[in-house]
This record gives C-alpha cells, sequence and structure tokens, in this order.
C-alpha cells in the first residue's frame, strides 16, 4: 500500500494538505476512498491507555499509521522506531443495515453521504490529522473494523450541525464497542453512545487533556 515506506513523508504530506484553505483536495479524496479500515491490537498496543491515529496521504491515497500514545511524546527521540503500525482504509465505501444498534448504522451512513461529508468538511476550521481512541474496550488478537462515522454534534464548541468520530465493531463478538448499558433518560430507557474518537485538531479540547499538543510528538516534530 502506498505510503507505508515512509510514515514521516506521508503524515507530512496530509498536515500540508489539510492546512490548506479551502479544504477542496481533501474532500476529493474523501470521495474516491473508502470509509472504514480494520485494527488487531497487539499487548503493546492494548497496554496503551490510547493510540494515536495518524492520517497519511501517497500516491494521492489515504492510509494511516498508528502509535500507542505512551510513544508518541515529543521527549521520544526515536518515535519511528517505537512501533508505528500501518493501516489501509477500504477501497470503496460500504454503508450498513440491519437490526439493532440502528443510531451507530445511521451514523456509518451519513459518512457515506457525499453532501452531508462535504458539508462538514466545509464547516470544520481545520481538517483532523489525527484520530485520538481508547483502547479499553478492544479484545487483544481480535479483528475490529472501524468505520468513519458522522453524529450529530451537542458541543456547542464545535461550530458544526455533525462531528467526526469512529463506530467500531468487533468482528469475532459481533458486539459495536461504542455501546454502553442501557441508561436512563429523558426520552426512557436506551442504549448510550459513547464517543470512540476525538478528531484533533483542535488541540487543547475542553475536558480533555489527551488532546493537548504536547501528547503528540510526531507533529511536534514537523512542527506543529
Amino acid at each position: 500500500m502506498a505510503g507505508f515506506s515512509d510514515p514521516q513523508l506521508s503524515i507530512e504530506n496530509w498536515k500540508a494538505l489539510a492546512q490548506e484553505s479551502p479544504i477542496d483536495g481533501i474532500i476529493s479524496l474523501f470521495e474516491k476512498s473508502g470509509n472504514n479500515f480494520q485494527l488487531t491490537l497487539d499487548e503493546k498496543m492494548k497496554s496503551s491507555e490510547r493510540l494515536h491515529i495518524y492520517l497519511t496521504l501517497s500516491d494521492d491515497e489515504i492510509s494511516f499509521f498508528v502509535i500507542p500514545s505512551a510513544s508518541d511524546l515529543p521527549v521520544n527521540k526515536n518515535i519511528y522506531g517505537s512501533g508505528v503500525y500501518p493501516v489501509a482504509i477500504s477501497a470503496t465505501q460500504q454503508t450498513v443495515s440491519g437490526t439493532g444498534n440502528e443510531e451507530l448504522m445511521t451514523w456509518i451512513n451519513n459518512w457515506c453521504n457525499e453532501k452531508m461529508r462535504n458539508t462538514w468538511l466545509m464547516n470544520v476550521q481545520k481538517a483532523p490529522q489525527v484520530l485520538v481512541i481508547h483502547t479499553d474496550d478492544f479484545i487483544v488478537d481480535n479483528l475490529h473494523e472501524c468505520y468513519f462515522a458522522l453524529r450529530p454534534n451537542s458541543n456547542a464548541s464545535i461550530p458544526t450541525k455533525n462531528r467526526m468520530d469512529l463506530v467500531v465493531k468487533n468482528t469475532v463478538t459481533g458486539t459495536f464497542l461504542n455501546v454502553e448499558l442501557e441508561t436512563a433518560t429523558a426520552e426512557g430507557v436506551g442504549p448510550q453512545f459513547r464517543d470512540m474518537a476525538r478528531p484533533v485538531p483542535p488541540f487543547g479540547q475542553e475536558n480533555h487533556t489527551s488532546t493537548d499538543v504536547s501528547n503528540f510528538g510526531i507533529l511536534s516534530l514537523l512542527g506543529e
């Protein structure tokens, strides 16, 4: 897969494109790219409280490099030698259907809706460079399908109707990682859906110290 031979260059390529305004280049890339990727965590990745999933660009193709957050620090002078894992994006966009957790499926399908996705991209201040995800619910050696998603935004500090997230499914157990136990709400009793991913930038998001710029060594090497 293109880009895997040089993580630094491909991450740098994406960063340069993400900072352009307007972000027509990224809109075009997402239009011709798939909407999901697969993760299988080993013990080292699982033991890290979080993973940083860097979007990358090489030969006009999107892919990812994944690094445990504990290794992605400015003080680590050997970041690229600490275990940076290449991950490929799917070749095509795949909508989903079925019974149970329909809300999550709607969010996945929202991403595949070109108008909704483009509207979101045109209204974000900066396109994401990194996705921060928790490893709590991942099971070592199980294959997990990670879908890009657009979910309704309830955060007043984010100036868009929808916000980016990941919907993650364990393909061995068939369960979605985003779902918490049923909880009583104003609308009745039902499942609650957690954020699986936190797109960065913006840095220093309120109540989320994991998004502080000091936590991203790779970006600091690039002069963020």
